[in-house]
């Protein structure tokens, strides 16, 4: 397709749309059957061993792609622990929607491939053999966090819990307070 993707016009948003879903079709990803609990839009994933999918948030709501030009597609690998719980193992890359259509859509595909690559040849944990991925801290950990405790663990994420909640509750108390009329 020739000229340049343009977000204010409906039509390219759709065709947009339909490359995408397209291309991910062809590359074997299956729609999840919710879309994103914060934006709606369609995420796709395709499974890279038992625990591990690479995921697609494709911007894509209903039938066309967000009019946002500021909006990117997202590609990631997530593990599912043995909890059930999910942690990024792969860092989320973005595919920015400018050029032209044919252009967004294989720079997906890439994004797609890059990631997959990451996932299925990544670093595993020595002691329990899940993946490990690179912490906010810059260090290497264990997607299982397998050197704390079952008991720990939950401990730790009902603290956690309790911490954002009255956090929450102290920011809505204050918002009264701090505001000027």
């Amino acid at each position: 397709m020739a000229g340049n993707y343009d977000p204010s016009l409906k039509i390219l948003r759709e065709l947009l749309a339909l490359s995408i879903m397209q291309r991910l079709d062809e590359a074997g990803f299956a729609e999840d059957a919710e879309p994103d609990v914060k934006t709606k839009e369609r995420v796709f994933s395709r499974s890279v061993d038992e625990n591990i999918n690479v995921k697609v948030y494709t911007t894509v709501v209903g039938q066309e792609v967000r009019s946002n030009g500021m909006d990117a597609i997202r590609v990631c690998a997530v593990y599912k622990t043995k909890s059930g719980d999910t942690k990024g193992i792969v860092k989320s890359t973005r595919v920015h929607r400018t050029g032209n259509i044919e252009e967004i859509a294989d720079r997906m595909v890439t994004r797609m491939r890059d990631t997959w690559k990451s996932a299925k040849t990544g670093k595993k944990c020595w002691k329990c053999g899940a993946p490990t991925f690179v912490a906010k801290s810059g260090k290497t950990v264990c997607a299982e966090i397998c050197w704390i405790t079952p008991e720990k663990k939950e401990a730790e994420k009902l603290e956690y819990k309790l911490k954002s909640a009255a956090i929450r509750h102290r920011r809505s108390r204050q918002g009264w307070r701090g505001r000027r009329y």
